[in-house]
C-alpha cells in the first residue's frame, strides 16, 4: 500500500468497527439516501479518472469550441460546452478536498489540468493554421472577465451541485454545462496565443480559472451540507483549512483581480456613454447626420483618441469637429483627440429627405428617430423646395441646410440648373416655406450652380427637340428648320450660332438659338428669319434668340431671361387666382 492510500485509509473509519459519532455526517440539511450518495460518489470518481475516452471528448470539445469561436457562432460554442467533460473533475476535486480522499484528488487534478493543457495546445495549433484569419466578437467576449463572471460561475456551481446530489433535478445538468464557461475560454486562450495576443490569452485563462474556483468552492459546500462528508472525513479544523487553503487563497486573489477589472469596465462604460451622448447631442441639429459607431483608445497619461463614424449627407468642417472635440473633452474631463469619419449617406423619401427608421419595436412597428426643431424645419423646407423644383424640372436640388442668425432662420439651398433661378421664383419658394413653417422670419437663400447639357449638336436649348417622340416626317422638318435657321441667322454681319433647337409645339414649331454677335440683333432680324422658317414648316414659327448676356431677341421686341420667367409666373398666378374665384363663386 502506498503512502496516498495509507493517508486516505487513515481518514476513513473501519467499516467493521462499531459505528461512532465520527461516522455521522457533519451536516445534513436535506435528505439524500445512502444509495444516492454511493451512486454520486461513484460517478464522480469514475468521471475524474483520466481515461483515453476523457481526453478524446476534450479534443472534440476543444475543436468545436475553437471552430465556433473562429466562425463567431454562439450556437457552436454552446455545443462545445455540452460535450466538454471538464465539470466532472472539478466535482472530484471538491469531494476529495472535503473528504480528504488523496487518490481521488490526484486523479481529478491530473484529469482537470491535463485537460486544460490539452485544450490550450490544441487551440493553439488550430490558430496557427491558415483558416484562422481574424479575431471575432465571440473571442473578444472571453478575454475581459469581471467579477460578474465569478458570480455567474458560483450560481452555476450551485445549480450543478444540487442537480448532481438530487436525482430529481439531474435533468438540469445540460443547462448547467451551458452556463459554466470552461472549454470556450481555454480555447480562446490558445487561439490568442496563436495570434500573439498574450493579454487576451491571460484574460481568457483567468475566466476559466475563476469559473473553476467558484464551482469548486460552491460544490464543496454542497457536498458537506448534503451529508456526503462525515466527521471523521472532515478531520480537525486545521486539517480542513489546510486542504482548502490553496483554493481559498486562489479564489480571493481571482476575486480581487476581477473586482479591479469590473471597476475598470464600469469606468470604460461610463466613458463610452459620455462620448456617445455628447457626440449625438452635437449632431442633433444636423439633418440626416447619425452616429454609427465609435472606437477609442486611452493612453497612459489619460488622454483619449476617438474615431467616430458618422453617416451624414455632407462632410463636416474642421471647425465643427473642433467644437465636437471640445464638447466631449469638457464632458469627460480628459484631453480628447477626435477624428470624424464621414460616411456620405442621404435618406430620401418621396417628399424629400427622411429620418432614419433605426429599429423595430416588440410590436413589429418602425420607431422613427426623434429630431430637434431645427432638423424638422430643415426637412420641411427641403420638402417645399422639392415640390416646387419637381413642378417645372428646371433645377436639381443638391442640398438644404439651416443657419440660425439673430434675424431668424436662414434656409440655404444649393441648386444646379442650366440657369440660375430668378428672384420671383425664390420669392414664391420663400413665401411657401414661411407659410408651411408658420414662421414669417424664415429667409431663403439659394446658392445656384449653372450647368450645361451638351450633345453633338451643341448646348441643349429645348429638351423636346431631342427627347420628344416625333415621326420621320417631323424629324425631317426639324432638321430643315435647324439648318435653315442657322444659315439665315449667320447672314447677319458678325453673327455666329452656337446652338439651335427646333421642337414641335401645340401651335406649330418653337425654334430657339444661342448666338454670339458683334452687332446688337434687332427684332427685325429675328422677324425676317422667323418668316423664312415658317415657309419651310408650312405652319406658325416662334423664334427666339438668346445672347450670352441673357438678352432674348424676339420678332417684335427685346426681353431678358429673368423678365420672361417673371412674366410667365405672373400669368400663371393670374390664371390660378381666376380659377379660384370661379370656384368660390360657384
Amino acid at each position: 500500500m502506498n503512502s496516498n492510500s495509507a493517508a486516505e485509509d487513515s481518514l476513513r473509519p473501519d467499516p467493521s468497527s462499531k459505528r461512532t459519532d465520527l461516522d455521522v455526517p457533519l451536516v445534513a440539511l436535506w435528505s439524500v439516501s445512502q444509495q444516492r450518495k454511493a451512486a454520486v460518489i461513484d460517478d464522480i470518481a469514475h468521471g475524474s479518472i483520466p481515461r483515453p475516452l476523457y481526453y478524446v471528448l476534450l479534443l472534440v470539445s476543444a475543436g468545436i469550441a475553437a471552430f465556433g469561436l473562429l466562425a463567431n457562432s454562439a450556437a457552436v460554442v454552446i455545443g462545445a460546452m455540452l460535450v466538454s467533460p471538464l465539470m466532472a473533475p472539478i466535482f472530484g476535486i471538491a469531494l476529495a478536498l472535503s473528504r480528504g480522499d488523496l487518490r481521488l484528488l490526484r486523479n481529478a487534478l491530473i484529469a482537470e489540468f491535463g485537460g486544460v493543457l490539452l485544450i490550450i495546445a490544441f487551440a493553439l495549433v488550430l490558430g496557427l493554421l491558415p483558416f484562422a484569419l481574424e479575431v471575432t466578437p465571440e473571442m473578444l467576449a472571453r478575454t475581459k472577465p469581471s467579477l460578474l463572471d465569478l458570480f455567474v460561475a458560483a450560481l452555476a456551481g450551485l445549480a450543478g451541485g444540487l442537480a448532481l446530489v438530487d436525482e430529481r433535478t439531474s435533468p438540469a445538468l445540460p443547462g448547467v454545462a451551458i452556463a459554466t464557461s470552461l472549454t470556450p475560454p481555454l480555447a480562446t486562450s490558445g487561439l490568442s496565443l496563436a495570434f500573439g495576443a498574450y493579454d487576451g490569452a491571460w484574460g481568457a485563462f483567468l475566466l476559466f480559472f475563476a469559473n473553476f474556483l467558484a464551482i469548486l468552492a460552491v460544490s464543496a459546500a454542497i457536498f458537506i451540507l448534503a451529508g456526503f462528508v462525515t466527521r471523521a472525513e472532515i478531520g480537525t479544523r486545521t486539517d480542513f483549512l489546510k486542504r482548502f487553503s490553496a483554493a481559498g487563497i486562489g479564489l480571493l486573489a481571482v476575486a480581487a483581480i476581477l473586482t479591479r477589472q469590473l471597476v475598470a469596465t464600469i469606468d470604460d462604460w461610463r466613458l463610452n456613454q459620455s462620448i456617445v451622448t455628447t457626440i449625438e447631442h452635437s449632431l442633433a441639429d444636423d439633418a440626416g447626420a447619425r452616429l454609427s459607431r465609435i472606437v477609442y483608445d486611452q493612453a497612459a497619461d489619460g488622454s483619449v483618441s476617438v474615431l467616430a463614424t458618422v453617416n451624414s449627407p455632407r462632410s463636416f468642417s474642421p471647425q465643427k469637429v473642433k467644437a465636437m472635440q471640445q464638447a466631449v473633452s469638457g464632458k469627460v474631463n480628459r484631453q480628447i483627440s477626435l477624428f470624424v469619419r464621414c460616411a456620405i449617406t442621404h435618406d430620401v423619401a418621396a417628399a424629400g429627405s427622411a429620418n432614419l427608421l433605426p429599429t423595430v419595436n416588440l410590436d413589429g412597428h418602425f420607431i422613427a428617430a426623434s429630431v430637434t426643431a431645427n432638423v424638422r424645419m430643415t426637412e420641411t423646407a427641403e420638402q417645399v423646395l422639392r415640390e416646387l423644383v419637381s413642378y417645372r424640372q428646371a433645377f436639381e436640388l443638391q442640398d438644404v441646410q439651416l443657419v440660425q442668425l439673430p434675424t431668424g432662420p436662414v434656409i440655404v439651398a444649393t441648386a444646379s440648373g442650366s440657369r440660375p433661378p430668378v428672384s420671383s421664383q425664390v420669392k414664391i419658394a420663400e413665401e411657401t416655406i414661411r407659410k408651411r413653417l408658420n414662421d414669417p422670419t424664415a429667409t431663403l437663400l439659394v446658392r445656384a450652380a449653372t450647368t450645361s447639357d451638351i450633345t453633338t449638336k451643341g448646348r441643349v436649348l429645348l429638351g423636346d427637340a431631342l427627347f420628344a417622340p416625333m415621326t420621320a416626317a417631323d424629324r425631317a422638318v426639324q432638321q430643315d428648320l435647324e439648318t435653315r435657321g442657322k444659315t439665315e441667322l449667320e447672314l447677319i454681319a458678325n453673327t455666329f450660332v452656337n446652338s439651335i433647337d427646333a421642337a414641335k409645339s401645340a401651335n406649330g414649331w418653337e425654334v430657339r438659338a444661342e448666338v454670339v454677335s458683334a452687332e446688337v440683333l434687332r427684332p427685325a432680324n429675328v422677324d425676317r428669319v422667323e418668316k423664312s422658317l415658317a415657309k419651310i414648316a408650312g405652319t406658325s414659327i416662334a423664334l427666339s434668340v438668346l445672347t450670352p448676356n441673357g438678352l432674348i431677341v424676339g420678332p417684335k421686341s427685346f426681353t431678358t431671361v429673368q423678365r420672361s420667367i417673371e412674366q410667365g409666373l405672373a400669368r400663371q398666378r393670374a390664371s390660378l387666382d381666376q380659377t379660384e374665384r370661379t370656384h368660390q363663386s360657384n
